[in-house]
């Protein structure tokens, strides 16, 4: 049943994602996404394994989180209004209901955990330590942030571009055989359509941080460019990579430590340059193709935008 909905839940899906800064109802989400509240709950559950409610207040947290720790510079303050609550102290205890600890300890993760166990924990028996979510701890000898940041410095260029329809194939998770699997049915369901005739053009899009998000609540998208007009059957739905400018990292090695490359840019070359990123969804473009037997030679688009003042 989900799977034939998919474009109603991605259209609900992207209307909750740009809408995180103010209250959001069912309603709202419902119209979105083209369907009736009813029906919406329904496949909404049954393919994200979680009520419309809990995953708007999840996904609030944990970009908040995100932040926290890649922007140092802004205040707890002003991320929780831009997340979406009334005051600080609303933030401050939402977040340390769900991850277990308080804001500020994001940002001082050396420090010990206290005793609590936050929903995260408690509703998917996943742990959140803040340290992993750094390369090199806060705190720590600065030279080391800078020599992680000077790694990528030498494998970064910067693109502008125009926003681009895709066509995009929903895959739970980020099993790295269940992603080559999901990108098989891609490629043939493509060539059905006829949406390509030679080369695939490959990108990825991984919604949730591993540090984060309990597996099995973790988003990848497989995707390939499409017109904006073309006919796409679910379970394929339209997605898109937006316009704005992006740096673009390049990367060769095993599937598997994508993730901590990714740590490690936002967690230290961000830190040092002039920029952060303007959302938290990368896109990989797989220059000779989709991850095969592991192993992965790809181009990490991050969207940026110049860093704000502090505050």
């Amino acid at each position: 049943m989900a799977d034939g909905h998919r474009p109603e839940i991605e259209r609900a899906l992207r209307f909750i994602g740009e809408h995180l800064d103010r209250p959001i109802s069912v309603a709202e989400v419902a119209r979105a996404s083209r369907l009736s509240e009813f029906h919406l709950h329904r496949v909404f559950h049954a393919a994200l394994g979680e009520s419309i409610g809990r995953f708007i207040t999840r996904r609030r947290l944990e970009l908040a989180a995100l932040r926290l720790a890649y922007e140092p510079d802004i205040s707890v303050t002003a991320i929780a209004l831009d997340s979406g609550y009334s005051s600080s102290s609303n933030f401050s205890k939402a977040f340390a209901g769900y991850f277990g600890c308080s804001p500020t300890r994001v940002r001082e993760p050396a420090q010990a955990l206290p005793a609590s166990v936050g929903k995260i924990t408690a509703l998917y028996g996943k742990h959140f330590r803040p340290a992993e979510l750094y390369s090199v701890a806060p705190g720590a000898a600065l030279e080391d942030e800078r020599q992680e940041a000077a790694r990528w410095e030498g494998r970064v260029r910067y693109e502008d571009v125009g926003g681009h329809s895709l066509a995009c194939l929903a895959i739970p998770g980020y099993d790295i055989e269940r992603i080559e699997r999901g990108w098989h049915e891609l490629i043939e369901r493509v060539y059905q359509l006829g949406l390509a005739a030679g080369d695939i053009d490959a990108w990825g899009a991984a919604h949730d941080s591993p540090q984060l998000t309990a597996p099995e609540l973790c988003r990848y998208h497989a995707c390939v460019p499409c017109a904006a007009d073309a006919a796409l059957a679910a379970p394929l739905f339209r997605g898109s990579k937006p316009a704005g400018r992006y740096a673009v990292f390049s990367y060769q090695g095993a599937a598997d430590g994508v993730a901590a490359a990714y740590r490690s840019i936002y967690s230290c070359w961000f830190r040092q340059s002039s920029l952060v990123p303007a959302d938290f969804t990368p896109f990989d473009h797989y220059v000779t193709g989709f991850p095969s037997c592991g192993q992965v030679e790809m181009e990490m688009w991050v969207r940026v935008r110049g860093r704000r003042a502090a505050g």
